[in-house]
């Protein structure tokens, strides 16, 4: 029913009277102020009843194309106009991923309206991904980004509530610990990758504990080796199968000054001498990048060289075969036997708080309760 009106006055005002259908089809009725006094203003409250008419016939067609949408294309449209401001390039594949290969692929969502979907609906969804053997922990992520788009919808008033609220999540799994070489480990691997393409990214990480995307964008013009330190500030990511460079890390904490050791200032100063030497090896075929972490050409190594040519390595080694990333825990293994506490390690390894680090490294960082075990010893007995 098309919004209709009428004039009245009321204590010598004119008034504005509406007749409408609410969403539930029930006839009703409001009535608005003009503001404008009965006499001499008929024409002009009439020019303000057709006004607010015609604003209430846009906003009803407003509301029945919203009552129109589609779940499907509305959480696709979501991250291609909203979320691809919001989060970085390699992130947004990540959400896309998860949307065509999950979300749009469950039958029962197709054809469905936004303000159908029922919190039966998606625990129908999630049950029916942990039946399929995914993991907890996946089915939770899937389950946020499917959170944040309903609250993008309640927030532009298609829907009242969001409907994922109701749902209940598997339990999180427990993070068990990661896989780590023992310093005496980290020592042969050292060795093993002299002289390997991957030399100076494995040197920097067993070192440092960096990220796989801190490494392969740490700049020569981070390194200060007057003032002894090294600036983790870029980052290199790789997104479907292209390299994406940017001045800004993980975290407002993963940017961070370290120490630049003695061991490592001479490295790095003799990686740069062999840098050197290949541009005028090279000449004009030599790609003058600034990075540290390059190729004999001088363009930066691949991140996702790194992953898989890391691994290759090991497996034809006596070592155990360990994730690239594993390095970082490798690097807080031997800070942790070097006696360091868990405060220094946050820092160290650029955690946003402490409660990160214990999650991740309470397995490797439990040396702290021996030596409080130790303390009561001696204060006791």
């Amino acid at each position: 029913m098309k919004a209709t009106g009428n004039l009245r006055v009321k204590r010598g005002i004119w008034q504005m009277v509406f007749e409408y259908q609410d969403a539930e089809g029930r006839r009703r009725q409001k009535s608005e102020s003009t503001g404008l006094p009965e006499k001499g203003n008929k024409r002009r409250a009439q020019q303000m009843l057709d006004k607010r008419l015609d604003e209430l016939s846009q906003q009803r067609t407003a509301a029945l194309e919203a009552q129109n949408v589609l779940f499907l294309p509305f959480m696709n449209s979501w991250l291609d106009d909203v979320m691809a401001h919001k989060i970085r390039a390699n992130t947004l594949s990540q959400y896309k991923l998860i949307f065509n290969g999950y979300i749009a692929k469950y039958e029962p969502f197709h054809g469905v309206k936004l303000q159908n979907i029922t919190p039966a609906l998606i625990q129908s969804f999630y049950n029916a991904e942990l039946n399929m053997g995914l993991s907890p922990n996946t089915v939770r992520k899937h389950h946020a980004n499917i959170h944040k788009c309903f609250d993008y919808a309640v927030r532009l008033g298609i829907i009242i509530s969001n409907p994922s609220v109701q749902v209940e999540l598997p339990s999180k799994q427990k993070y068990m610990g990661a896989k780590a070489f023992t310093p005496e480990q980290t020592k042969d691997l050292l060795q093993m990758f002299q002289g390997d393409p991957l030399e100076v990214p494995v040197y920097l990480t067993a070192t440092y504990g960096l990220r796989r995307s801190e490494v392969c964008g740490l700049r020569w013009d981070a390194v200060d080796f007057e003032a002894g330190i090294i600036h983790v500030r870029h980052t290199a990511v790789a997104d479907n199968g292209n390299i994406i460079y940017a001045d800004h890390t993980k975290t407002a904490t993963s940017n961070r000054l370290l120490p630049l050791t003695q061991n490592m200032r001479s490295y790095l100063l003799e990686i740069r001498k062999r840098q050197e030497a290949d541009k005028e090896l090279l000449g004009s075929y030599y790609t003058d990048s600034g990075y540290i972490c390059v190729q004999k050409d001088g363009t930066p190594i691949n991140p996702d060289f790194v992953t898989h040519h890391f691994q290759r390595k090991l497996k034809g080694s006596k070592l155990p075969v360990i994730r690239f990333h594993d390095l970082r825990h490798s690097a807080v293994y031997a800070l942790r036997k070097g006696g360091c506490d868990a405060k220094d390690i946050q820092a160290w390894l650029g955690h946003s708080d402490i409660t990160t680090t214990l999650n991740v490294y309470g397995h490797v960082l439990n040396g702290d309760m021996d030596k409080l075990g130790q303390v009561m010893d001696r204060m006791l007995f």
